[in-house]
Order: structure tokens, then C-alpha cells, then sequence
């Protein structure tokens, strides 16, 4: 009785090991990872059994700058830069706990986990809220640091699953090893002026608009969009919605029409989503709002935009490449 109650025990041990030695795999990768964008340059390290995307952008939008996916959960991730120019940081935490808020259908701002930290002298602004990607509820988290030069965004979409809670710990562990390690100044003054050069500006009495990017990506069925990401200012006396402008141009593809589109709030493209939502926005005068208009897309063919009669602007239509 005694050796079977010493087998029971050293069983035990080497199950209690195991159980150790499988929990120890959880790390972080080895690897760092390099992204790029706006100028500057930053490394990570992923938590282990993550792996790049190929086409990410088609995944998470033109914005995202890198993409990757567990291989062991059904957990995804996307990584966006932005300069720090197009970010106000004063307030920037409460305010996008409520964007985030109404984007995800909650009623209270403060059901959205929220945290402001510290990490390497870097201001780290972290959300946890329930969502839904591919069909599946997932938790996400969405996390702003702001470095030196620019902020570097990470948006985890984690599988709602048993290993959830230990997931997100090394989702943080990973957070915490993000660096910018270069800005190269002559480089975001480079892309800056070849946006601007690619940018499309036209007016009427009523309103300035540019259009300041192109981007594809691909709704909840899986169709191909095409994103003109524009910015709108309103002239008239009164106040007016954003996207007012978008019956004052018709978008061709190899001659035929596009029809515009909208993306469901269960979209995983939440950069896009945001900008349509602004799009909705009524404007006051001589106020500037950010948006975006979404056209499905019939192949790969360049777009023709053409302006309706009373239209200012250099050219009447413009030849607008789909990026690949």
C-alpha cells in the first residue's frame, strides 16, 4: 500500500511538472519584430506562437503597417502608426474610451476597461472591450503609446476562450518591449508632400474638400472595397453633414459605376468604421472633419472620378490607382 501511495505521488509530481513546463512555453518570441511608418521605426517582441499575416492590409485596412495571428488560439492582431501631429494627447484618454463606447454598442463609457500607464517613459493608454471578429465574440485590446516622435497603435482581437486571462498577460509583457528606435525626419517630410501631391482638392460655394487617401479593404462578405479617405470643411452659414459632398461626384471603374457602401458596426476594420462614423457628423462653419466614403470595387482597373457641372477644381475627372 505504501509503494502504490509513493507511485500515486511521484505520479503526481511528474504531472504537476508537466503541467509547469507546458505553462512555461507562454512566452514571448524570441524574434523582434520591426514596423515602419510616418518616419519612424519601432521593435517589439510578440508573444510566442504568433505569426506575420501576408495580406494584413486586406484584413485590418490600409492604415495597418503589420499583422499577425496565434497560431494556437483564434486570436488576431494589427499594428498602426500615426504621427504624432494627427493625435491630440491632452484628453485623449477618456475621449476614445467613449468612441470606443458608442462604436461597440455600450451604454456606459465606463464598461470599457481603461487604464493609463507608463512604460519606458512612454504614456501607454489601454482599452478592453467585448467585440466581434470573423463572426466569432472575441475580447479586444486597444493600446496608444505615445513615443518621442509619433504614436504606435496595437488592436488584439483575443479569442473569448479558457486561456483568455493568460493571453492578455503576455499581450502586456509584449506591449512593454515596444521601442521607437529612429525617426527620419526627411522621410515623414517625403511622404507627407507625395500625399499631398496624390491628393485630389475641389470646392463649391459650400464646401473644400481633399481627398487625401486611397486605400482597398474588404467587408463582412468578404467583397473588395475602395476607400477615398477625405477630409471636409463646411463654408455655409449653416450646419451640414460631412459626407454632403459625395452626390457631387460620380467613381467609374472600366465604365461602369461604383455604388457607395457602408461597413456594420461588426466590422474588424475599426480605423475605417471610425471615419465612416465621422462621415455621418453634422459640421458648423469653417469646421474641419476627417472621413471617408467606401465604393465596392469590380477588379483592379484604375477608377475615373468625375465632378458634376459647378465643381472647382484643376481637372473635371481625375485617374485614380487602386493600391495593391
Amino acid at each position: 500500500m505504501n509503494k502504490y501511495k509513493q507511485w500515486i505521488g511521484i505520479v503526481f509530481i511528474v504531472f504537476i511538472l508537466m503541467v509547469t513546463v507546458g505553462c512555461s512555453k507562454e512566452t514571448l518570441s524570441k524574434e523582434e519584430t520591426t514596423v515602419e511608418g510616418k518616419g519612424l521605426t519601432y521593435t517589439f517582441t510578440l508573444p510566442s506562437g504568433w505569426e506575420k499575416q501576408d495580406y494584413f492590409k486586406q484584413i485590418y485596412g490600409d492604415s495597418a503597417v503589420f499583422g499577425a495571428e496565434d497560431t494556437r488560439s483564434n486570436s488576431n492582431m494589427a499594428v498602426m502608426i500615426v504621427s504624432k501631429e494627427a493625435v491630440t494627447e491632452e484628453g485623449f484618454g477618456e475621449r476614445t474610451r467613449k468612441e470606443l463606447a458608442a462604436k461597440n454598442g455600450y451604454k456606459n463609457e465606463k464598461d470599457v476597461f481603461f487604464v493609463q500607464d507608463t512604460i519606458n517613459g512612454n504614456e501607454v493608454f489601454k482599452y478592453t472591450f467585448e467585440t466581434t471578429f470573423n463572426d466569432k465574440s472575441v475580447w479586444a485590446h486597444f493600446y496608444s503609446l505615445f513615443s518621442e516622435h509619433g504614436v504606435i497603435q496595437f488592436l488584439y482581437y483575443s479569442a473569448d476562450d479558457s486561456s483568455y486571462e493568460k493571453r492578455v498577460k503576455i499581450i502586456d509583457q509584449s506591449i512593454k518591449t515596444v521601442k521607437e528606435t529612429n525617426f527620419n525626419q526627411k522621410k515623414a517630410e517625403d511622404d507627407a508632400t507625395k500625399q499631398q501631391k496624390d491628393e485630389v482638392h475641389f470646392s463649391t460655394d459650400a464646401y473644400d474638400v481633399s481627398i487625401i487617401g486611397l486605400g482597398t479593404l474588404k467587408d463582412e462578405k468578404g467583397q473588395p472595397l475602395v476607400a477615398l479617405r477625405y477630409t471636409y470643411t463646411n463654408k455655409q452659414k449653416d450646419p451640414t453633414e460631412a459626407n454632403g459632398w459625395g452626390k457631387d461626384i460620380t467613381l467609374t471603374q472600366a465604365g461602369q459605376l461604383l455604388t457607395q457602401k457602408t461597413l456594420s458596426k461588426d466590422t474588424i476594420n475599426y480605423d475605417i468604421f471610425r471615419l465612416q462614423e465621422a462621415s455621418r457628423t453634422i459640421v458648423e462653419k469653417d469646421k474641419r472633419v476627417e472621413g471617408v466614403l467606401l465604393y465596392q470595387l469590380n477588379g483592379q482597373a484604375s477608377l475615373t472620378l468625375t465632378l458634376n457641372k459647378g465643381v472647382q477644381s484643376k481637372q473635371s475627372t481625375y485617374q485614380l490607382t487602386i493600391p495593391k
